[in-house]
Order: structure tokens, then C-alpha cells, then sequence
């Protein structure tokens, strides 16, 4: 023989004793402990459940913290019609009873989410109403779906109505806490 060594039919010689050696074990060794094969289906299935559980609790509670934060886009809205109707008043002899009548007011709140609307304009005040929109979300805002302003004689009230137009005159009115 030219120094050829037996054929092994792929095993190596040597190596740890009483341990196989070749490629066969490469990816599969069984003596691994637990805490080295990975997660179980079971462990995987629990983790997706505690994640929906939290899903159900948080996202309703952020929701309606953003619906609140637009609040102060009506608020905004109703404030810029405010001035408006001040200015208006200031050269005619009653308030403007149209958004439309004032010169650069908008009947839509500045993020689009509300509409704006004047109602009962006198010569010594007003109401002016910030109502939500249909196709916006902050339609969902059941308990403040429409804010209002009223100038009557030179003092100025708020109101709200939830969404089935009942006036807000328990909670303190919540919807303009600011």
C-alpha cells in the first residue's frame, strides 16, 4: 500500500471516545439541554396570548386619550371664530350670524376634524358650535361629540353634547378641561 490508511466510509479516526464524529450528528445532537433546543409551541401560544391581553387593555385607553387631545382642535377652531367674530362686531351693529360672514374664517377646524357652525348671532352675543365630523375619527368621541361657545352680554360660557345631544352639565363639563 502507498500509505493509504483503511477507508473509514466517512468517520474519523481519534476524536472523543465513545462519541460519534461524523456529519450525520452535526445539527441534531441529542444530549442538548432544554434551555438550548429554543421555545416550544406552548411557550410561543402563551406569549401571543398575555400580548393579546394587553392589546385589549391599552388600545382602547390610547384611543381615547388621542380623542380627547383633538379636542383642542375644536377648541383652537372655536377660539380663531372667536376673534373673528369680535373683529366683525367691531364694524357692524350685530354678530356675524354665518361663518361665511366673516372675512377669512373657515367653517372647518384647523386639522379638519370638526365643523364649525355660528348659531343664534345677536347684536349682544352668540353660539358658536365645533361639531364633530361624520367621516373623521374623532366621531367616535361619543361623550363630546359637539363643543360649544356662547357669548351672551359679555360673558362667555362652554357647553358639550355627547353623541346622543344631551348636555354635558354633570362632570364639570369635562370636554373643555384643559
Amino acid at each position: 500500500m502507498s500509505g493509504r490508511s483503511k477507508p473509514t466510509s466517512g468517520r474519523r479516526q481519534g476524536g472523543r471516545p465513545g462519541k460519534r464524529s461524523d456529519n450525520r450528528d452535526m445539527h441534531h445532537d441529542p444530549t442538548r439541554s432544554p434551555a438550548e433546543r429554543g421555545f416550544t409551541l406552548i411557550e410561543l401560544m402563551i406569549v401571543v396570548a398575555v400580548m393579546a391581553v394587553i392589546a385589549l387593555v391599552a388600545v382602547p385607553g390610547y384611543q381615547d386619550t388621542v380623542r380627547k387631545s383633538r379636542r383642542a382642535d375644536a377648541m383652537l377652531g372655536l377660539t380663531k371664530l372667536q376673534q373673528l367674530q369680535e373683529r366683525y362686531r367691531g364694524q357692524n351693529p350685530a354678530y356675524a350670524s354665518a361663518v361665511a360672514s366673516m372675512p377669512t374664517a373657515s367653517s372647518q377646524s384647523p386639522e379638519a376634524h370638526y365643523d364649525l357652525s355660528v348659531d343664534n348671532a345677536n347684536a349682544v352675543g352668540y353660539t358658536m358650535t365645533a361639531t364633530a365630523k361624520a367621516g373623521s375619527p374623532q366621531f367616535g368621541d361619543t361623550k363630546c361629540r359637539s363643543l360649544s361657545v356662547t357669548m351672551a352680554t359679555g360673558s362667555m360660557s362652554t357647553s358639550s353634547k355627547n353623541a346622543a345631544g344631551d348636555v354635558d352639565n354633570a362632570n364639570a363639563n369635562r370636554c373643555w378641561v384643559r
